[in-house]
């Protein structure tokens, strides 16, 4: 699962070095060789360079903020990076460790404030995909499909909002299913009664025909017994 993360790109970052020197007074010439190697290490990637260069500038020139904040860009693009990988790796404590620890460094860092809550919701994933993938009926599955909805919310990929859509499809042909073995169930147990209705029925019949012999059996037996007595 990836962040969203927005990084100022280096042609940006360019733009805005060169709009903001403009406020200051030309440096001298080591000044500007090591501001022109700043921003070729900015545009070419090598964040860890841009920083050391960028530190050396805010040592020569602590009232260049353009500098600072550069500097503190190419800091946090580290962070970011470390900490993307560490979740591509599923670390998601190791992640949450690096956001803390970097929301200590850079306390009014937006975008290192804008990560945290997303690292930390990241830490339930696991347990709310499992829900995902145990529930079986359709109730179950919408509890679970919600409680990823909310407690991933601020981690809603397309990806991931096309795989809770196709869920809860299933969900539907799930409930879909339930509802037709209940009417099922219902219209076996009717079809049950009446068969046992019927059937009882033809016992109490049975019996009554079978009692209405006895009795006549017995009454001709008796009639029989009377016929042959002498008198």
């Amino acid at each position: 699962m990836k962040l969203l993360i927005n990084i100022l790109p280096a042609f940006a970052l360019i733009a805005f070095l060169t709009g903001c020197g403009e406020e200051h007074q030309t440096p001298p010439l080591e000044h500007m060789e090591l501001t022109a190697r700043f921003i070729d290490s900015i545009a070419n990637g090598r964040s860890e360079v841009a920083i050391r260069q960028g530190k050396k500038l805010q040592a020569i020139d602590p009232d260049a903020h353009y500098i600072s904040e550069l500097t503190s860009i190419q800091e946090t693009n580290d962070t970011v990076a470390a900490i993307q990988k560490s979740v591509e790796k599923g670390k998601i404590d190791e992640a949450l460790q690096s956001v803390r620890a970097a929301r200590k460094k850079h306390r009014n860092n937006r975008t290192i404030n804008e990560i945290y809550p997303k690292i930390s919701q990241l830490r339930n994933a696991e347990k709310l995909f499992r829900s995902l993938k145990k529930a079986r009926s359709s109730s179950a599955m919408r509890s679970a499909r919600i409680a990823v909805q909310s407690g991933l919310s601020l981690n809603m990929t397309p990806e991931l909002n096309t795989f809770l859509v196709a869920y809860e499809q299933r969900g539907n042909h799930v409930a879909a299913k339930e509802k037709a073995d209940i009417l099922a169930a219902e219209q076996a147990a009717k079809k049950a009664a009446r068969q046992s209705k019927i059937e009882e029925a033809e016992r109490r019949a049975a019996e009554k025909k079978f009692e209405k012999e006895t009795a006549e059996k017995s009454a001709e037996g008796a009639r029989l017994r009377q016929e042959s007595q002498f008198p």
